[in-house]
């Protein structure tokens, strides 16, 4: 419940601020399952999509965009995971699954036309995908227990790969 009330209460201050007003072209999708799951979806500009996925138990999930044909996705499964995306400027794609117990992915891209993808499995792990500037990638893979990964790009045409395996 608390997790609910906190993102109703992140969309009420992001409407209040004037993130919260989508133009007729932009579009949210929210699916959720199961207990206590909470979605907030905030877009600001054109052409920008969001989807979000839940199923199971106490998830979270936050998506804020603002600029032109931004996209993002967040895919969740299991129990007490929370996912948190970004994105400011034009034309930048991210994705995020994760199935689990007690996973955190946290995606924040500024720019223009930066591509970001996490994938966890596993239990209490955690990934960070940061970047600003122009054409960057991002891929995070964790599979296991006790993962804990930082990207942070700045600049142009960056490309950064993590995999890791195994139990912390």
């Amino acid at each position: 419940m608390k997790r609910i009330l906190s993102a109703v209460a992140a969309a009420a201050i992001l409407v209040t601020m004037g993130a919260g007003v989508a133009e007729a072209r932009n579009r949210a999708v929210v699916n959720q399952w199961g207990w206590a799951n909470g979605a907030a979806a905030a877009q600001n500009g054109d052409r920008n999509g969001t989807v979000i996925n839940q199923n199971g138990y106490g998830h979270y999930a936050r998506g804020v965009q603002e600029g032109y044909n931004n996209f993002l996705r967040m895919d969740q499964y299991g129990t007490r995971n929370h996912v948190s995306t970004a994105q400011v400027g034009e034309d930048n794609f991210s994705a995020t699954g994760q199935e689990g117990r007690n996973l955190r992915a946290d995606t924040i891209q500024t720019g223009r036309g930066n591509v970001s993808g996490i994938a966890q499995i596993g239990n209490g792990s955690r990934a960070v995908a940061d970047q600003d500037g122009v054409n960057n990638t991002s891929g995070i893979i964790q599979v296991g227990n006790g993962q804990d990964v930082q990207v942070r790009q700045r600049g142009e045409g960056n490309i950064s790969v993590v995999v890791q395996s195994g139990y912390n």
